[in-house]
């Protein structure tokens, strides 16, 4: 058994030394059962060292010029070789006890994929506590936040990746397809029940009134205004 680790990147020089840090630390799991690893990051038009930390660390670092998070995924996941993706973001922690509850759902043959729940490190205590209706509606609906989702690379593959028409909530999309797929194929995405630890950035910067109004322009669009990279910025801002 082979598992990919795969990391998009985007001027993330100050996080990721953390997210390969805990990446390798988590990978020693499959080292004791006997499975093969490999981390990938993609480099996605950064214009600081992300891909000089990313080599540092002795991981495997490919290029992709259309700065856009599905994209990056995409050149990431094509670059792998394992039989199972596990998508993670570049300002987020793993854990050998994440890894551990994984590698059980991926021994299992009805299992197609999944995610877990998201805590955030910092940012306003109150912000934080919203991500708790994301895990609510993310296990309902077995949807995998971008910080954490797994997959079979061959389901990778048959979906042809992450949709390049969202720049944002690509994750969503794809999700809602995998679960599609899983229907075809008698297998389900699972919910597991570690969390994944993200940087609280994310909250910082979301819970801002121009963004909130994006956000509810998505809800009210389904999604329409996340194909239009203005829209987006924070996910695209070089200085985030």
């Amino acid at each position: 058994m082979l598992v990919s680790i795969v990391i998009p990147a985007f001027n993330e020089e100050k996080y990721l030394p953390g997210t390969l840090g805990a990446a390798h630390k988590a990978c020693a799991v499959f080292d004791q059962a006997g499975w093969a690893s490999e981390i990938v990051v993609c480099d996605n038009n950064s214009t600081d060292q992300t891909a000089s930390v990313a080599r540092a660390s002795g991981v495997q670092v490919v290029f992709e010029s259309f700065n856009q998070i599905a994209a990056s995924r995409n050149a990431a996941g094509n670059a792998a070789r394992g039989d199972w993706l596990v998508f993670v973001d570049a300002d987020t922690q793993v854990t050998p006890m994440l890894f551990r509850e994984m590698m059980r759902a991926m021994t299992r043959d009805d299992c197609l994929g999944g995610g877990c729940p998201v805590t955030f490190d910092s940012g306003p205590w109150l912000a934080r506590q919203t991500v708790i209706i994301w895990n609510s509606i993310g296990r309902v609906m077995r949807w995998a936040a971008g910080s954490f989702l797994f997959c079979r690379a061959s389901a990778f593959r048959e979906l042809g990746g992450f949709s390049q028409d969202w720049f944002a909530a690509e994750e969503v999309e794809y999700c809602i397809r995998l679960n599609r797929l899983g229907q075809r194929l008698a297998k389900r995405m699972m919910i597991l029940n570690e969390p994944v630890i993200s940087s609280g950035r994310k909250v910082r910067a979301l819970f801002t009134l121009k963004n909130l109004v994006h956000g509810l322009e998505a809800i009210v669009t389904f999604g329409e205004t996340l194909k239009q990279r203005d829209n987006c910025r924070y996910w695209y801002d070089s200085l985030r």
